[in-house]
């Protein structure tokens, strides 16, 4: 039997909480243990709560569902937090770029259906990846590029052994020459072992992280 996924909701709106309790109640292996409106409150009892994955809204009464997250991760350490997955009114590139460098795991717009909501969240449990290298290239290129050299990150990438070093060459190299088709078929679970070594949450973060401190362009 499938282990249940244990839900929490957070949604200034009762009625669009109401409607994901239903949508989620309706499934035998998901159940919503916490439900708000995201208020700064709420990120104790998220931290006391056994919640396996979070659906916040872009907008909280304590604000930006992101910043929420970020405050979460710092409460309980980024690795800890559970995963995320961002809801918002219609598709926004630069939404998703910041979620994603947020550590949050996808996010998922209306317009993607209750089905997309529903597999966002399997898919965080699973601790697949939502996005190939390849899509993490393109998403990078069409937004304009902002660079936050974080200096701790960047030391302890510097620490790092040489074979987890000589699997960021290899990233590297391979971002640099921006083959589409290696791009697309690189594995980004071979990188387990850097993201469990390093202040990232999953393969997406660490990628982004990488390329906003100029760690892949080297």
């Amino acid at each position: 039997m499938p282990e249940t996924i244990r839900l929490g909701l957070l949604d200034t709106d009762e009625d669009v909480r109401s409607g994901r309790k239903l949508l989620f109640g309706s499934l035998s292996n998901v159940e919503v243990v916490f439900e708000s409106g995201g208020t700064v409150s709420d990120l104790q009892s998220i931290q006391e709560s056994l919640i396996d994955v979070l659906v916040i809204d872009q907008k909280l009464s304590s604000g930006p569902g992101i910043g929420f997250y970020l405050n979460l991760r710092q409460l309980t350490g980024h690795k800890q937090a559970p995963p995320a997955v961002i809801t918002s009114s219609f598709s926004q590139p630069a939404l998703l770029l910041e979620a994603l460098e947020a550590g949050v795991f996808d996010v998922v717009a209306v317009e993607q259906g209750a089905g997309g909501l529903v597999d966002a969240v399997f898919q965080a449990r699973s601790e697949a990846n939502a996005y190939s290298l390849s899509e993490l290239y393109k998403l990078l290129e069409s937004q304009p590029r902002v660079r936050r050299v974080d200096l701790s990150f960047v030391s302890l990438v510097d620490q790092l052994p040489e074979k987890h070093a000589g699997n960021l060459r290899r990233l590297r190299s391979l971002w640099q020459k921006a083959d589409e088709a290696k791009l697309q078929s690189y594995d980004l679970g071979s990188m387990k072992d850097l993201v469990s070594r390093l202040p990232v949450a999953n393969a997406s973060e660490l990628v982004l992280a990488l390329s906003r401190s100029g760690l892949l362009d080297e």
